[in-house]
């Protein structure tokens, strides 16, 4: 009986020293490990495999490794922007992707705007850079014609220049302003009102220009525009019309009035002045009441619509009539109008301004009030009187 009750003892009576069994290992619980990391780091292997892989892409693009060793001939018309040039090469077989070269013109090679016209012979395995040096490269010497478009022309005026020099009609200009497209950046922020007598008149920079003898009109004017965008579309242009609160198209517009007012750089900043308080949030004078656009109304407007345009037409540009600007630029402005428009501060006068008058030798009188400025206007006439002129001169 004593084995036997030795046998039963209870296990919790047997001392760990009298227990032959060897001690029992706890099982440890597995932590169930979030699939949220593995998915984070498949997607991550993922994109740098992904990368890896544009990035090869895009290199052999780029060197012409991916290209058959041959040669290509491509025809580049007048006036072809780089999205023209890069979908004719990749049409040709010149180059295998038509976005990945105009991504390297623009912000590698930095060539937009540089290409020439006419037959090239390419050699598409040298690679982006050979065929860029090769469409910069002028294929023969041309007979060129230098023109000058003053400060202040609109575009029927320097539709008179090129069809005196031969290159298109006065007609087929405006009407390629009007109705054509060209690959400029800013081209989107050109207001599109149907009442604007000319699309593009303000955006013509006035320079002096060596066209080639048999340019065409299209590239004749984006020449033109591209120049505009050099000249005016610097970024500390563009951060004074945010600040003064301008859209690109009522820049022009304004600076086409002042370039039209002005008869010198100085007096730019003090019309500029006398506008920019006209236009000022509750202006006892919110019109521009400027002389220059019942001009263009008479002289080109009416002329256009055969003396017959509509009041519509007539109320969009005519200042005396409307409060702020007309609907389009009456003139194409130079550089120092345009500064002019985005800083008025720069003026020369001793105080808020509202008014002016010119006599026939181009002085221009100021007056703060109206009253003043009926004062200025018998002044204005007594020289005008002078040369025989009767009245003000506009």
């Amino acid at each position: 009986m004593g084995q036997y009750e030795a046998r039963r003892k209870r296990p919790q009576e047997i001392s760990p020293e009298e227990d032959p069994r060897p001690p029992r290992r706890r099982k440890r619980r597995r932590k169930k490990r979030s699939p949220v990391g593995i998915i984070l780091l498949c997607l991550l292997l993922a994109a740098v495999i992904a990368a890896g892989a544009v990035w090869f892409w895009y290199t052999g693009e780029v060197n012409g490794s991916r290209i058959k060793d041959q040669t290509v001939e491509v025809e580049i018309p007048q006036g072809a922007g780089t999205a023209e040039i890069a979908a004719i090469l990749e049409k040709e077989g010149a180059i295998g992707n038509a976005t990945a070269f105009r991504f390297y013109s623009k912000y590698t090679a930095k060539a937009d705007g540089s290409y020439q016209y006419g037959t090239f012979t390419l050699s598409p395995q040298e690679g982006y850079h050979s065929i860029i040096r090769d469409l910069q490269e002028v294929r023969q010497r041309l007979e060129t014609v230098v023109l000058t478009f003053p400060e202040g022309y609109n575009a029927f005026q320097m539709g008179d220049v090129l069809e005196e020099a031969g290159f298109c009609t006065r007609e087929e200009f405006v009407t390629a302003l009007n109705e054509h497209t060209f690959d400029v950046d800013f081209i989107d922020e050109v207001g599109t009102d149907p009442l604007k007598l000319v699309r593009l008149d303000g955006f013509l920079f006035p320079d002096t220009y060596e066209f080639y003898a048999d340019e065409e009109v299209d590239s004749i004017i984006l020449r033109m525009l591209r120049n505009f965008e050099k000249r005016v579309l610097t970024q500390e242009n563009r951060e004074a019309m945010e600040k003064a609160g301008y859209s690109l198209e009522e820049l022009v517009i304004f600076a086409s009035i002042i370039q039209k007012e002005s008869a010198s750089v100085a007096e730019m900043y003090n019309v500029s002045s006398v506008f920019t308080n006209r236009l000022a949030a509750g202006s006892e004078y919110p019109r521009l009441e400027s002389c220059t656009t019942n001009n263009y109304i008479n002289d080109y407007i009416r002329p256009y619509y055969e003396d017959n345009p509509s009041q519509e037409v007539l109320t969009a540009y005519d200042t005396y009539d409307r409060s702020g600007f007309p609907i389009g630029a009456i003139a194409n402005p130079g550089a120092d109008a345009i500064d002019a428009a985005l800083h008025p501060e720069k003026n020369t006068l001793d105080g808020d301004y509202y008014f002016f008058v010119t006599d026939v030798e181009y002085t221009h009188y100021y007056g703060r009030t109206y009253q003043e400025h009926l004062q200025n206007i018998e002044k204005a006439k007594a020289v005008n009187r002078r040369y025989g002129i009767e009245g003000l001169v506009s």
